[in-house]
């Protein structure tokens, strides 16, 4: 199978909190393990299916605020116990005053793995 990705998929390992769309009172806690601009995966207790929009803070290490994130989730799969499942979502919005935020720490962990 080919990889048609246009964007580096960089490995994290950043702290976040999902919430559903429709249940913004319910958070659950997550770690990224990978993202692009336009595409995160992480690893939660709860299943999300295809489909489920969520709500997502993302915790950018050494910032005293997170950056929101609308996804849409793409696939889901049980990994076990300790790792819950595994989800992949599309990226289809970044908080407006916080984009720049955003892009530049992706810029940075790429500057970081390329040297």
């Amino acid at each position: 199978m080919a990889n048609n990705r246009r964007l580096i998929r960089l490995k994290v390992c950043d702290f976040l909190e999902v919430r559903p769309l429709d249940e913004v009172a319910k958070c659950f806690k997550a770690k990224a393990c990978d993202l692009t601009p336009m595409g995160i995966c992480f690893n939660c207790e709860m299943e999300w299916k295809r489909g489920h929009v969520l709500l997502i803070d993302y915790f950018i290490p050494e910032e005293f605020e997170s950056v929101k994130l609308k996804v849409v989730i793409i696939w889901s799969e049980f990994i076990d116990m300790e790792k819950g499942y595994f989800c992949g979502g599309e990226i289809v919005e970044v908080e407006r005053d916080k984009q720049e935020k955003f892009a530049n720490y992706y810029t940075k962990r790429l500057k970081e793995t390329s040297l």
